[in-house]
Parts: C-alpha cells; sequence; structure tokens
C-alpha cells in the first residue's frame, strides 16, 4: 500500500516538473507527446507493479532523449542560417558565386542599373544576403558586417573578401581565449571582429 502512494506521488512530480520545463505559452506536439507518454510509463508502473527505480530511469531516459533532440534542433537552425555572398569583390565579378547564388549576369548587371551604378567598377562589394542585394560604392565597405565564422565553420569567401587569412582570424580567436567550435557566429566590423559563443 505505501509502494503505490509512493509511486503516485512521484509520478506527479516527475509529471509536474516534466511539465514545467516546457513553454507555458507555446507547447509543441513533441511535448504534448512526451507528457502522454510518461502519464502511461507512470500508469504502467503502478498497475503491473514495477520497481520506483524503473519508473525513475525511463522519466530520466526521456527527458534527455528531449533535450538531445533540441540540441540537435538548435544546431540544425544554425546551420540554415544563410552566409553572405559576395558577387563584386573591388570591381571585379566572381562569376562562381554568381552562379552559385541563381542570379546570371543580365540580371545582375539589370539590379545594378536600377540602383543607379552603370559601372562596375565603381562599386567596392556587392553582396548577396537573405535574398537580397547590399551594395557597396568605394570605401563604403568598413560600415558592413562580414560573417566570418558560423556554427564553428569559417567562411574563407568572406575572410578573403576582405583581405584576410586564416591565420589571422585564429589570432584573433587564440587574443580572446577562444576555440572555434565554441563560436556560433562572428563577424568583421570597422576593423574589428566580433565573437558570440555558445
Amino acid at each position: 500500500m505505501i509502494s503505490f502512494i509512493l509511486k503516485i506521488i512521484i509520478s506527479c512530480c516527475i509529471i509536474f516538473y516534466i511539465y514545467s520545463l516546457f513553454n507555458k505559452k507555446e507547447i509543441k506536439i513533441l511535448e504534448i507527446i512526451i507528457l502522454l507518454f510518461l502519464f502511461h510509463i507512470c500508469i504502467l508502473s503502478i498497475y503491473l507493479k514495477t520497481s520506483i527505480f524503473l519508473l525513475l530511469i525511463s522519466s530520466i531516459l526521456i527527458v534527455c532523449l528531449y533535450y538531445f533532440y533540441n540540441y540537435i534542433e538548435s544546431k540544425e537552425i544554425i546551420k540554415k542560417i544563410p552566409k553572405d555572398i559576395v558577387l563584386i569583390n573591388r570591381g571585379i565579378i566572381n562569376f562562381n558565386e554568381l552562379i552559385k547564388s541563381g542570379y546570371n549576369y543580365d540580371e545582375l548587371i539589370y539590379q545594378l542599373k536600377m540602383r543607379g551604378i552603370n559601372n562596375i567598377i565603381d562599386i567596392d562589394y556587392c553582396i548577396k544576403s537573405n535574398n537580397d542585394l547590399i551594395i557597396f560604392k568605394k570605401n563604403s565597405i568598413k560600415n558592413y558586417p562580414i560573417s566570418l565564422i558560423i556554427d564553428g565553420n569559417i567562411l574563407k569567401d568572406n575572410l578573403f573578401s576582405i583581405k584576410k587569412n586564416i591565420d589571422w582570424l585564429e589570432r584573433k580567436i587564440d587574443d580572446n581565449y577562444l576555440n572555434l567550435k565554441d563560436i556560433n557566429y562572428a563577424y568583421y566590423k570597422n576593423n574589428e571582429v566580433y565573437f558570440i559563443t555558445n
């Protein structure tokens, strides 16, 4: 009888604790399924006379799997962040990046003319960012943040576009006592590198 009551109390505590971990304003379908699954496990544990230890282990395992799923999902979101694509570098069209971006030469020239630019030589950089063209005339690039690292991965094209190399970036990382794998995002602006870590 005591074991029966104890299981009920522990089951309620587990369910309420798991529910407290969720975002009350926006409960996902997965979270509802987890709560129902835990409720089912608790009922089986009570009526099938399984040990309290087994109930606790099952609950901990479910919570760990939930956090692991959230961790993987957050990493996938970070990986989906689009990187900036340099289409024109110091007045020279980067045709390889132009093809990757989905633009063609005629469309690029048309977009430039629509913005009052008739000569590519007048452009310092033309960057595709979030499906939009960002155009910088001579000597204006220093005010724009250039992505250098996303989710621990160095964006070499962007790094070379600011006339820097990997050794230079690694020195900046060391100067800030950081590891590359711990950096979620880094960008270059006004001759400085800014890091966002885990």
